[in-house]
C-alpha cells in the first residue's frame, strides 16, 4: 500500500500555519500525524467530532481518515483488522471519515473562509486503489456481498470515481440485490462515456466491468445502455488488455483462492449487514481481475456518526 506523500504533509503544515489561530486542537492533530502517532490522532480526532467547536472542521475528519489508513499498513505496530483488535476495521473507518470530510468541506468556506478538498487528491487515489484491490479479491472469491459493501463505502468517500460505483452495482447483482444493482449500474453508465479519463486506481478493471454490465443489461429493458457498455469495452481495454483474457482471469482467480489469510485479517468471522437477505434474479456471469496496486485492509455506520454530530438531525 502506498504511503501518504510528503506533498500532502506540506499542505497540512501550510493549513496549520494559516488557520492556527482558529483551530488550536486541529493543529495538535497535524503534529501528531506528522509524528506518525496515528492511534493518538484517531482518539483525539473522534473526540473532536463530538465537540461543538470542532465537529464542523474538515481537517478533523481527514486526519482521522488518513490515520486509520496508515495504521492499516502497520499491523505489527498497531492492533488492527482482527475481530478482537483495538481498531478492527481500519479501511472502512478511513472510508467513512473521508466521506464526512468531503461533506464538511463543502460548508467550510462559511465557517473557516477556506476549503481543503483539493489538498488531498493524492489520498483519494490511495483510498480508491486499496478499496478496489480488496473488493476485487473478495469478488474473485465469490464474496459478492462483501465486495459490494467495500465498493459502496469507497464510492461514498470518492464520488469522483464512478468505476467504484460500476463495480458496486456488479457485485450487488451477483449478491442477488438486482434492484439496487441495476439502479447503480445505470447511474455509473451516465457518468462514464468514451471521453472519460479513469483514475489509475481503477482503470485496470474498467473494461471488464463494462463487459459484465453489458452482459447483464442486455437481459433487461436497458438495451440502449447495454449497447453503450459494449462499445466502452473496446474504448477502455487499453488500460488492461489482459483483463479480458479468460485464461489469465482464471489464473488470477486460482491464485487468489490459494490464500485465505486476507479474508481472515480484514473481516475476521464478522458478517456485514449490507445487502443481507435480499432477493433477486442473478444473470450476470463471473468476472475476475484487478489492476489495482494497493494492499488490502478494512466499520460503525456512517449515518449513525452523522446523526451524533448533527444532534440527530
Amino acid at each position: 500500500m502506498k504511503r501518504i506523500s510528503f506533498s500532502i504533509i506540506t499542505l497540512m503544515l501550510y493549513s496549520l500555519s494559516t488557520f492556527a489561530q482558529k483551530t488550536k486542537k486541529v493543529d495538535d492533530l497535524t503534529f501528531l500525524f506528522v509524528d506518525e502517532k496515528y492511534d493518538k490522532v484517531v482518539y483525539k480526532g473522534e473526540a473532536l467530532m463530538q465537540d461543538a467547536d470542532y465537529r464542523k472542521h474538515p481537517l478533523v475528519y481527514i486526519y482521522t481518515s488518513m490515520s486509520y489508513y496508515e495504521m492499516s499498513k502497520l499491523p505489527g505496530k498497531y492492533s488492527v483488522d482482527e475481530k478482537d483488535s483495538e481498531f478492527p476495521k481500519t479501511l472502512k473507518m478511513a472510508q467513512k471519515h473521508l466521506y464526512k470530510f468531503v461533506k464538511t468541506d463543502q460548508k467550510a468556506p462559511k465557517y473557516y473562509d477556506n476549503s481543503w478538498f483539493n489538498d488531498f487528491k493524492e489520498y483519494y487515489v490511495h483510498i480508491a486503489d486499496t478499496s478496489n484491490s480488496l473488493a476485487q479479491y473478495l469478488y474473485m472469491n465469490d464474496k459478492f456481498r462483501k465486495a459490494a459493501s467495500v465498493y459502496k463505502y469507497a464510492y461514498r468517500a470518492v464520488p469522483s470515481d464512478p468505476v467504484l460505483l460500476l463495480w458496486q452495482s456488479i457485485s450487488e447483482v451477483k449478491s442477488q440485490n438486482a434492484v439496487e444493482g441495476k439502479k447503480n449500474m445505470i447511474l455509473a453508465l451516465k457518468q462514464i462515456d468514451e471521453n472519460y479519463k479513469p483514475s489509475k486506481a481503477t482503470s485496470g478493471v474498467l473494461a471488464h466491468g463494462m463487459l459484465l454490465a453489458e452482459e447483464y443489461l442486455r437481459t433487461t429493458e436497458y438495451t440502449k445502455e447495454a449497447a453503450k457498455a459494449k462499445k466502452l469495452v473496446a474504448v477502455f481495454k487499453k488500460y488492461d488488455p489482459d483483463e479480458l483474457d479468460k485464461k489469465k482471469m482464471e489464473a488470477r482467480k486460482t491464485e487468489a483462492k490459494k490464500d485465505d489469510r486476507v479474508m481472515r485479517k480484514f473481516f475476521s468471522n464478522e458478517e456485514d449487514e449490507d445487502n443481507k437477505d435480499v432477493k433477486g434474479e442473478v444473470i450476470i456471469k463471473d468476472g475476475y481481475g484487478s489492476g489495482g496496486n494497493g494492499t488490502k485492509t478494512n466499520d460503525q455506520k456512517l449515518d449513525e456518526l452523522e446523526k451524533k454530530e448533527t444532534g440527530g438531525q
